[in-house]
């Protein structure tokens, strides 16, 4: 942002600007945007009905960057949270939050690797991230002074790991292979529960930005420690070697090593601001049923920024062909076939672009998209025929840090929780381009058809039909797509969205989604990417599916009972 002459700037004059310019500069973009300064922002306030161009002036505001990514506690996303809030004030909805706002504060804390954390081996120094990181936040703090160390085998074939005794007392280590599968690691704590501290090998060769990021630590919600957690700490082969004297692959199980010393812990703070659900209620018009309530969400949080600015159409090029998915596909090195398929399209996006480097997340579709749409769908709702029901508006902060906000509201809920009779959560809807991750036949990249929908019909059969008609008045309805709702998907997504902890509560449920593509969270998730038309039809649906919802005379009926609410999520 070029503060003098309200300039807002997007693309290749983008340039990596310090924290506390942007941080000033936010209000001003603000109002930039509104005054329609330089597009791509357009000029003038946003329509009573859902339009692309109305989504695309929200989603510049969301996704900029003066919001540097919107991180959970962080100054970018307590300021998108306000002008969630100031944007319900102004279409007359309810505060809903806490004291007559529209704010529910979330508790959450900042926890980091202590960089006083030490660690050696029989007299050699080890090298915080380099040769070990911590790995266990929640574990009390430990001091090791000459902690005798046994090595207790490879995940890779756990008939020879050694028993769990065999460790009682000691720092228990196991190697951790590439390509093991992943649920085999709550092994090493259930199985050595008497260790002293348990050490699993599989630290590879950090980069600067990810040094940066586990410096910088996580926002979490609970700051208390569990005295049944065994602290534990992640190595590198070299460091095993060390304290082995051997390459591991060389070792019999029980062998031991060189007994370590030094100390390690996680820092904790409270982040910079409060982490806030925003809430607010579009009161219905028919006494009997107005004090129920549909739920519609989002989240407004993301994953904030890097410390190290990367080339942006380099990544751009590089995931297209090795990470499709983005961050949900393996980080790995390109195949020399690979390269011969990145040139050519960074060479296309050269001649397109000057080189930009960018260090911010900025979110556009992971949730910016949503968070738009929720709005525009509250508008419209808020200017036209006013339901029976209430409709529940819920922009949740802390999705990123596990469902943190949803799990929050659902659990100490500014409605009574009983009154909610089911909830919408709409959750990456900006994309589905020719250039997006292609699904198959039927669901090929570009698809204006293709939509995730998951959970509709876990809890109630009337609710997934409710949605399923809704889109069928739809002018150019999609095909709803349940693979990932399918029981033991390995992606796991129906744990993944907000819509589960109203789903725990017994409420139904449903996350609505265009899938993932190159840019799930990286740096490239910019508002310039999203097919702002097909945004306008996913909230149109929402809409239609809100306003049928909420004029049902009676609550969805529930075909499944209530899961015992503290019970870990099953997909």
């Amino acid at each position: 942002l070029d503060m003098p002459t309200c300039r807002c700037m997007a693309g290749p004059q983008r340039r990596i600007m310090p924290r506390s310019t942007l941080l000033l500069s936010l209000a001003f973009a603000i109002s930039c945007a509104r005054s329609g300064a330089n597009a791509p922002m357009p000029s003038g306030a946003t329509t009573a009905d859902i339009t692309a161009a109305d989504l695309r002036h929200r989603l510049f505001l969301i996704a900029h960057d003066s919001m540097l990514g919107r991180e959970t506690g962080s100054e970018g996303n307590y300021k998108s949270q306000e002008y969630i809030a100031a944007e319900f004030s102004r279409l007359g909805l309810e505060p809903a939050g806490e004291n007559g706002t529209y704010f529910q504060t979330v508790p959450f804390w900042r926890v980091a690797i202590d960089p006083a954390s030490q660690l050696g081996a029989g007299g050699q120094p080890l090298t915080l991230y380099r040769d070990f990181i911590p790995s266990s936040s929640v574990a009390p703090h430990i001091t090791l002074q000459n902690a005798p160390v046994i090595y207790a085998g490879s995940l890779a074939d756990t008939t020879r790991m050694i028993a769990g005794d065999g460790g009682s007392g000691m720092v228990v280590v196991v190697d951790v292979p590439a390509g093991v599968r992943p649920q085999l690691g709550g092994l090493i704590n259930a199985r050595y529960r008497t260790a002293m501290t348990t050490v699993r090998i599989q630290l590879e060769r950090l980069a600067p930005e990810q040094v940066a990021r586990l410096s910088a630590g996580r926002p979490v919600p609970d700051s208390s420690r569990n005295s049944r957690v065994i602290p534990g700490l992640v190595i590198s082969r070299a460091a095993a070697t060390t304290i082995f004297g051997a390459d591991v692959s060389t070792l019999n199980p029980g062998t031991m090593g060189k007994p370590l010393t030094g100390r390690f812990d996680f820092a904790r703070t409270r982040t910079p601001r409060p982490a806030r659900n925003v809430v607010a209620i579009l009161r219905g018009t028919d006494p009997a049923i107005r004090g129920q309530f549909l739920s519609l969400s989002a989240h407004n949080d993301h994953v904030g920024f890097d410390r190290s600015p990367v080339d942006h159409d380099s990544l751009r090029a590089f995931n297209t062909v090795v990470r499709p998915m983005g961050a949900d596909s393996p980080q790995r090195d390109a195949t020399p076939e690979e390269w011969a398929r990145i040139r050519p399209l960074l060479d296309s996006l050269r001649r397109a672009n000057v080189p930009r480097k960018d260090s911010i997340r900025n979110g556009a579709d992971d949730d910016g998209s949503g968070t738009v749409s929720l709005l525009e769908v509250a508008e419209k709702l808020a200017n036209g025929p006013r339901p029976r029901r209430s409709v529940l508006f819920v922009s949740h902060t802390g999705e990123e840090d596990g469902l943190v906000g949803s799990r929050w509201f659902t659990d100490h809920a500014t409605v009574p929780a009983d009154s909610i009779v089911a909830e919408i959560d709409q959750d990456m809807i900006g994309r589905a381009l020719p250039s997006d991750l292609p699904g198959g036949a039927d669901k090929p990249a570009g698809n204006p058809f293709y939509l995730e929908v998951i959970g509709a019909r876990r809890l109630s059969r009337e609710f997934g039909d409710t949605l399923e008609a809704a889109n069928a008045r739809q002018p150019l309805p999609f095909k709803f797509d349940y693979t990932y709702d399918q029981p033991g998907h390995p992606l796991n997504y129906y744990c993944r969205a907000d819509h589960y902890s109203y789903a725990r509560h017994g409420i139904p449920a449903v996350a609505l989604s265009r899938g993932e593509h190159m840019d799930y969270h990286q740096i490239t998730d910019e508002p310039q990417y999203i097919n702002y038309p097909d945004l306008a039809r996913v909230s149109q649906l929402v809409y239609t599916a809100a306003l049928a919802i909420a004029n049902q005379p009676t609550r969805p009926k529930l075909d499944a009972p209530k899961p015992p609410l503290n019970r870990p999520c099953i997909q």
